[in-house]
């Protein structure tokens, strides 16, 4: 791995454990619960697997989650009986993971400088990275956060 991403790297390590430790000993039934008008736990965790399976793709390695349409950025909580189980969500979050790792491996100094037009923190590769990470740990802490309502262990500490 390039020495540009080896401070990313831990960090989308440690976000992929911290996000099944987020889901343990969570139900079907309490991940599709919408508790105090919050998102439910399983519309999060299928966010969160949909947005880094795009980040994916933009960096040439495109994964199909048949299920994506239905977690959208800002999107509205619809559509819950089409939605994937908690176990689905989690095994397509390890796949995503192992693509995602696998191709950051891969990734030259001259890619991670380019200057992209996709999502960005500051308009390059590196930036879009970086954003990635900022995306999964945001959403790790909501459902973090969401487990907790339900009397459950925190994920750190």
């Amino acid at each position: 791995m390039i020495p540009e991403l080896e401070g990313l790297a831990p960090i989308f390590r440690t976000a992929h454990q911290l996000f099944h430790r987020a889901l343990d000993g969570i139900t079907e039934s309490r991940a599709r619960e919408r508790r105090d008008g919050a998102n439910p736990i399983l519309w999060i965790a299928g966010h969160v697997v949909a947005i880094r399976a795009g980040f994916l793709k933009f960096l040439g390695v495109p994964i199909d989650i048949p299920w994506a349409k239905y977690f959208p950025r800002g999107g509205q909580v619809k559509d819950e009986a089409s939605w994937p189980s908690l176990n689905q969500v989690r095994a397509k979050w390890d796949e995503v993971q192992a693509a995602f790792m696998s191709r950051l491996e891969r990734l030259t100094s001259e890619q991670i400088r380019a200057t992209t037009e996709g999502p960005s923190l500051d308009d390059s590769v590196l930036g879009t990275l970086s954003l990635a990470a900022l995306h999964d740990t945001y959403h790790v802490g909501q459902l973090a956060a969401a487990r907790r309502r339900y009397g459950l262990d925190r994920i750190v500490g």
